[in-house]
């Protein structure tokens, strides 16, 4: 008799369903919590019904939530299936209980759709790829931290010094925010002058403000609608929001350095794949346009790339690929897909853009398309694609990106 085991993950406990071959319920809603010695009851009742072998164990990757207890079963013995939350939903609204949803049902559920074997693994990353993935996410939340504070410094400017954009356009630069933390509203300009406003950036490299653009920046503060309503306090926010926005920055500096030492070193691996992995990155490098920020969301949010059986299946995982909008007999591309690695997808279109001023062979495919009538957003992601099928072949190939090769054969084509 064999057994299949659903496992509905939580934050502070999991719920577990077991049926077996005849689809009879051998134990059902058993509840356990996500520590050491929740995790030990559920092993001993599972050895209490039959051998390790006997036993498919299935659960969602939610989250972060599930990996603790995927690694203890698997180093048991125990054949574990991560399954993506989107299968199990619809297996769900396929059966009778349409919608229905607790944790009880989708325990009872997951047992059910890996006793069928409809279902398609979910895939968990080895240490190494989990390490990058912590990284890569902990950068979008700080990025996405300063964005908020940057966006609060607008508004606020947007009031107390809206002309300043005619002369800064850029007030989130070195240059910008040294002006800022002195001058945060126009009001404050009243007893500066010129000189006063180039020391500012004295000790700035790189700094080419020059004297018109101070002359014209106190003409502007002169004459600025702003009225001075409440200009101490908005002058302390905007300084505050900028010493946040410098310890952000500080952050992602330390960040950046973390990640190249984590891709350069690839730690806790056996020789020979420390140095398969370094031998990847290194020839995944040599795609112009690709960036180490791009390898890094890559491999972060995708993991093994190896993994992939084909380019079609990668694409497929990262959502690059429109919607079809059907009306009458014609079938019509829509917007690209919401579904995917959300991040990747999003480093790998930037990356298509830099790929497309620094790559001559995806610059003419950009062209070419656009020649055609596709619209410039339409051809970024077409070339996003071709990209996508590059690395992925230089990922399981492990040779440095050679456009010759790669574009062989759409040339023969072309001929």
């Amino acid at each position: 008799m064999y057994y299949f085991v659903g496992i509905d993950i939580a934050k502070s406990f999991h719920v577990a369903c077991v049926v077996d071959s005849d689809d009879k319920v051998i134990k059902k809603s058993w509840k356990f919590n996500n520590d050491k010695r929740g995790f030990e009851e559920f092993l001993l009742l599972l050895n209490s019904i039959d051998d390790a072998s006997r036993f498919t164990i299935g659960m969602e990757a939610t989250n972060l939530f599930f990996e603790n207890l995927y690694l203890y079963l698997k180093e048991k013995g125990f054949k574990v299936i991560l399954l993506n939350p989107y299968q199990t939903n619809r297996f769900r609204e396929m059966d009778s209980m349409k919608k229905v949803k607790n944790d009880n049902i989708d325990a009872l559920m997951i047992a059910a759709l890996i006793k069928s074997g409809r279902y398609s693994k979910a895939y968990v990353s080895e240490e190494l790829y989990q390490s990058i993935k912590a990284l890569y996410r902990h950068k979008q939340s700080l990025l996405e931290e300063m964005k908020k504070h940057k966006c609060q410094i607008s508004t606020l400017l947007s009031v107390v010094f809206p002309e300043m954009e005619q002369v800064i356009k850029d007030p989130f630069n070195v240059t910008g925010l040294a002006l800022l933390h002195k001058y945060p509203t126009a009001k404050h300009y009243e007893y500066a002058s010129e000189e006063r406003i180039l020391k500012t950036f004295r000790g700035i490299k790189g700094n080419n403000f020059s004297e018109e653009k101070a002359k014209r920046l106190l003409e502007l503060a002169r004459h600025s609608i702003y009225q001075g309503n409440g200009k101490e306090e908005r002058a302390y926010v905007i300084q505050s929001h900028i010493r946040v926005i410098r310890l952000l920055q500080e952050e992602l500096q330390e960040l950046d350095k973390e990640m190249l030492r984590l891709f350069n070193q690839a730690p806790k691996l056996d020789k020979d794949e420390e140095q398969e992995v370094i031998d990847i990155i290194d020839n995944l490098r040599t795609i112009p346009g690709v960036s180490d920020k791009t390898i890094f969301a890559l491999m972060s949010e995708c993991g093994d790339l190896s993994r992939f059986k084909n380019a079609s299946h990668f694409i497929g995982y990262l959502g690059l690929y429109p919607t079809l909008e059907q009306s009458g007999n014609r079938l019509i591309n829509g917007h690209l897909a919401k579904r995917g690695a959300k991040l990747a997808k999003k480093a790998l279109y930037q990356a298509a853009i830099a790929a497309i001023r620094h790559n001559a062979e995806l610059n003419k495919l950009y062209r070419d398309k656009t020649s055609q009538g596709r619209a410039n957003k339409e051809a970024i992601v077409i070339v996003a694609r071709k990209l996508a099928q590059i690395i992925l072949s230089i990922y399981k190939n492990n040779v440095a990106y050679n456009p010759q090769r790669v574009f062989q054969a759409q040339r023969s084509k072309a001929s």
